[in-house]
């Protein structure tokens, strides 16, 4: 007795006249291997022959038809594909006779034993089934279907999946090549009274040590390589931030140098420790770090965690410590991507560096940096400030991109004076910069000339100012042989490269008049800008006639950068701006431009205490800047004053026009400050800004100001100058109260009538949220 497919292979052979192939003969036992490969390939049509073998009774009834077509749209497509492959039947065996011998051996391979564990399947069976993907007694399986993904489907038999050990080092590359063993390069401190927890970690040349969280590092002996610093030892703890929004500094030791052999340790280090560094090439002390940054997470939900380990790193063995705030990561997961250095960039770097040779106390060195948007131009100018600060004492930092910033909150061009290297994403390190001008926007877009005017005022303050050191500094060099007589400067634009965003980086480009400029490669320019380009043809050394022109490649994003867009670093970075506590004593050096030391994220901004300042007497002026601000008229000052961003703004003495309010105005109470509809903010040659500050209340004539600008400093502001800048919607809610749906209030307020803020659907046609339907098919998936 012949099976179905054998019966129609006849029928197909005597149609065409061609001989009946020698059809594989029934063997003693048929109806026993008939059913034997059912349970391989699992369907409700093996069970029941389905109606498309006999093309007869299809015919005769087409209303069934046409009813099963709408039900089972696969079973009436696949007659057609059977019939059009004559030739798989021909070349192939039978698939429902199968050979008893094949039986066996397939019904012995699959029979567990460690040799099958460790082995692949054999490679005929492989070769035998994959010729096969399909069975006549199976519809073939549609891309669009989401049941290919069944554990019983046979397929997954017949493919053998690779090694879990390969899986993990295709998936999961080092991170950390230093293997941390406890009393030989790992020994931990104990606390004391004027010292956190401490561990003392040991390193040969080359290995490298990543490390997420806060903490503070000093290098007591050696030397290290990190984010483009090359630390020695010092008694200075640098601070490091390692969040997993942004990629991971990596520890790297440098080969040992004979000539150093002291220790830099505030205190004795114990003996054992002594005697243990001399077999190793750099020795380094971790501390904790408690500032509060981690609280910024609370604040701003988006980063929620974003210091601590993910469900990546805590399904991995991690060694521990000993440190509170410090998570030591073997492997490189998802989430996770260290930060390195590209070939290019570094022989950029180096090229661009003064020798030994060349007098750089003498020579005018500013360095800018330009290219496209998500091309990396932040993250190089900061490797390039780590790099120029070995060499010397301070680096002057131009912020020329308003979306965003280095060491302010967006919306602002500003010039930082830097002594530390930078360690850490931009929201980690806010300053009151040296000095400043506020634009109000994330573009330029709106005031071109204003944010072309403020540029010149601060490379002329620069020039003036900043360029040769004072005259009090007693030596040429510091202790640790920087040049400190003169300061280089670091220019970085932004990424708006076509259009009236090209005009402005060229105008910047002239008034900066820059010694050497690194352009990166966009697509359009290189279609090779992801590979290497050597040093010596990618940089051009003209003499006096322009800038040194460093070509380098652009590196693509991390996919940590795809989890986080431009907008979310800037609601980020303005939150931790708000929250940040800056030193209150008087800065030292003949630059300031204090950093912050810590962040006050207990308490929401609704529920800090304030600023109460009398309008009429601590300001001179209101300012309206942006799209839209010329049409707001003095009645309506106020108001758009209340909950707004505003700059802090000084102004040289007998510089500033106040307006004269006309006798048709309204009462004072209603319009505490003198403001002048469509008038033009401080011209940036006289005057400048100090910060930013929120307006969180409005009582005329009192104002309500929260910022984290010093007293000191406050003081001198005397104008107000709102762009369009907004307070995001994370720093008006309460983070103490419960997210479980359940209500609350936020600062004492009952939600309904907190201002600003509106919970619940919306109102109007439109105002629902979307319903997405995905239970629905395309034509060809029926």
């Amino acid at each position: 007795m012949l099976s179905a497919v054998a019966a129609r292979k006849a029928r197909l052979a005597q149609t065409k006249g061609e001989p009946a192939p020698e059809a594989a003969p029934p063997t003693p036992k048929p109806q026993p291997k008939q059913s034997q490969p059912a349970p391989a390939k699992p369907s409700s049509s093996a069970q029941k022959p389905p109606p498309k073998r006999k093309p007869s009774a299809s015919a005769g009834n087409p209303s069934k038809k046409k009813k099963v077509q709408h039900r089972r749209p696969e079973s009436q497509q696949q007659p057609s594909r059977y019939f059009a492959q004559e030739d798989a039947f021909r070349a192939q065996d039978d698939v429902i006779v199968v050979d008893e011998s094949e039986s066996e051996s397939s019904a012995s391979s699959s029979a567990p034993s460690d040799d099958d564990e460790r082995a692949p399947a054999p490679i005929h069976r492989a070769k035998t089934a994959g010729k096969r993907a399909w069975s006549p007694s199976m519809p073939l399986a549609d891309s669009s279907d989401e049941d290919g993904d069944d554990t019983d489907e046979p397929v997954f038999l017949d493919t053998p999946a690779p090694p879990a050990a390969e899986q993990t080092s295709d998936e999961q590359p080092l991170l950390s090549t230093f293997r941390p063993a406890l009393g030989q390069n790992v020994y931990p401190l104990a606390a004391t009274d004027s010292l956190p927890k401490r561990t003392v970690l040991l390193l040969n040349a080359g290995e490298t040590v990543a490390l997420l969280g806060t903490y503070a590092l000093t290098v007591l002996r050696g030397a290290i390589f990190l984010a483009g610093a090359s630390l020695t030892p010092s008694p200075t703890a640098h601070p490091v931030y390692a969040p997993r929004s942004s990629p991971l500094p990596v520890i790297q030791a440098l080969p040992r140098n004979p000539s150093q052999t002291a220790w830099s340790i505030p205190h004795a280090a114990p003996q054992q420790i002594q005697e243990a560094a001399s077999q190793y090439d750099a020795a380094i002390m971790l501390q904790e770090l408690h500032t509060g940054v981690e609280g910024l997470g609370r604040i701003c939900r988006t980063f929620d965690g974003f210091f601590a380990p993910s469900r990546w790193q805590r399904n991995q063995a991690r060694f521990d410590l000993g440190l509170d705030s410090v998570y030591f990561l073997p492997l490189q997961t998802p989430d996770i991507k260290p930060l390195t250095v590209a070939p290019a960039w570094a022989a950029a770097i180096d090229v661009a560096l003064p020798t030994a040779d060349d007098d750089a106390a003498a020579q005018r060195r500013v360095y800018l940096v330009k290219g496209p948007k998500n091309a990396g131009k932040s993250t190089f100018a900061r490797l390039l400030l780590n790099k120029l600060l070995s060499r010397f004492r301070r680096i002057a930092y131009l912020e020329c991109d308003l979306g965003q910033s280095e060491f302010t909150p967006g919306g602002m061009v500003s010039l930082n004076v830097v002594e530390q290297p930078v360690f850490g994403p931009p929201f980690t390190h806010p300053s009151v910069p040296f000095s400043a001008h506020y634009i109000g926007a994330t573009s330029p877009r709106s005031s071109p000339s204003h944010y072309l005017d403020s540029i010149q005022a601060l490379v002329q303050q620069y020039d003036l100012d900043v360029q040769n050191a004072t005259l009090d500094e007693d030596a040429a060099d510091d202790e640790e042989g920087r040049i400190r007589s003169s300061i280089p400067l670091v220019v970085n634009t932004m990424g708006w490269t076509k259009g009236l965003g090209a005009d402005l980086t060229r105008k910047i480009e002239q008034l900066i008049d820059p010694s050497d400029t690194f352009a990166f490669a966009s697509a359009d320019d290189d279609p090779a800008y992801g590979a290497s380009v050597s040093p010596p043809q990618a940089h051009q050394y003209p003499s006096d006639f322009g800038p040194r022109i460093h070509t380098i490649p652009i590196v693509p994003p991390t996919s940590t950068g795809n989890h986080y867009t431009a907008a979310d670093n800037r609601t980020l970075a303005l939150l931790s701006y708000l929250h940040a506590v800056f030193p209150l004593s008087p800065p030292t050096s003949p630059y300031p431009s204090p950093t912050a030391v810590s962040w006050h994220t207990a308490l929401p901004l609704c529920a800090q205490p304030p600023y109460e300042v009398d309008a009429r007497s601590a300001f001179d002026k209101l300012v309206l800047t942006g799209a839209g601000a010329e049409d707001v008229v003095p009645a309506e000052a106020s108001r758009a004053l209340n909950c707004a961003l505003v700059g802090l703004v000084s102004c040289e003495p007998g510089t500033l026009e106040t307006p004269i309010p006309p006798s048709s105005s309204p009462s004072p109470s209603l319009a505490p400050l003198p403001y002048e509809q469509g008038g033009p903010p401080p011209h940036p040659s006289t005057s400048r800004c100090l910060g930013l500050a929120l307006v969180r209340a409005l009582e005329p004539p009192h104002l309500h100001l929260l910022t984290p600008v010093p007293a000191a400093a406050f003081g001198a502001a005397r104008v107000l100058v709102k762009g369009e800048l907004a307070l995001p919607v994370w720093g008006m809610l309460d983070l103490r109260t419960p997210d479980d749906g359940s209500g609350g209030d936020v600062a004492g307020c009952e939600r309904a009538r907190v201002p600003f803020l509106r919970w619940g659907k919306g109102e109007g046609a439109g105002g629902e949220r979307r319903r997405v339907r995905r239970n629905l098919m395309r034509k060809g998936q029926m």
